[in-house]
């Protein structure tokens, strides 16, 4: 999508969004991050399996600073952008962040749903985490008996690579946890902050919003994590 015409700010229109160069020489502030109001979202799309940005067509940037991202007002609209982008996509992996940018791990990632277990903070890699931990814990106990019954070197020194190993896995899956709550409770007031941003909501806009919302239900939800 091209620049557009005495466009000081803003590359394009995307699907009610707002499509952003995240550095632009000709707009003043240059920074994306700059142009937008504490209350909105950027979304970030990315090939899945290489993490490189691509615009909202699937392509990969011809040039670095080719590289856009796409501003909504409010994050339930981005994450709507969101779930149609990946159903019509597979490959792409969506990233939602506040105005604060990349600095910080995103609000929002959505995948295809078929990909979804690949991911680290899924509830499937998390049970995988504690059946691994707990099993290599478990087996230490065998080994260390054995040396202590044969004098076995060789035994203790698995025993303590177990319970080292054990203890790792323990401790990522805690990592990912409390990342995963502090993901919540910066959406939480993402949407506190965006709820004081916004204008207010007359009848006309929330019927609007009740019909998109219904018929939002009707279709497959990709996954949010």
């Amino acid at each position: 999508m091209g620049p557009g015409v005495g466009c000081a700010i803003y590359y394009g229109s995307v699907d009610g969004g707002k499509e952003i160069r995240l550095f632009d020489p000709r707009r003043d502030p240059r920074d994306w991050t700059d142009v937008m109001r504490p209350g909105e979202c950027a979304v970030f799309l990315k090939d899945r399996i290489r993490s490189v940005p691509v615009a909202p067509d699937g392509r990969a940037y011809p040039k670095v600073e080719d590289t856009t991202c796409v501003v909504f007002d409010r994050i339930d609209a981005a994450l709507r952008f969101c779930e149609a982008k990946v159903r019509e996509l597979s490959r792409i992996r969506c990233e939602i962040y506040d105005a604060r940018g990349v600095a910080r791990p995103p609000l929002m990632v959505v995948v295809h749903p078929d990909f979804e277990e690949k991911d680290d903070s899924s509830s499937w890699w998390s049970r995988r985490r504690k059946a691994i931990a707990i099993t290599l814990l478990l087996m230490a106990g065998p080994l260390i008996w054995i040396d202590v019954r044969y004098e076995k070197d060789f035994a203790m020194f698995l025993a303590l690579n177990c319970v080292l190993t054990g203890l790792r896995f323990l401790y990522w899956n805690f990592g990912v946890r409390s990342r995963e709550r502090e993901r919540v409770e910066r959406l939480e007031t993402h949407r506190k902050l965006e709820a004081a941003d916004s204008p207010p909501v007359t009848g006309k806009r929330r019927r609007k919003d009740a019909e998109k919302s219904a018929e939002n239900t009707t279709l497959q939800s990709p996954t949010v994590s």
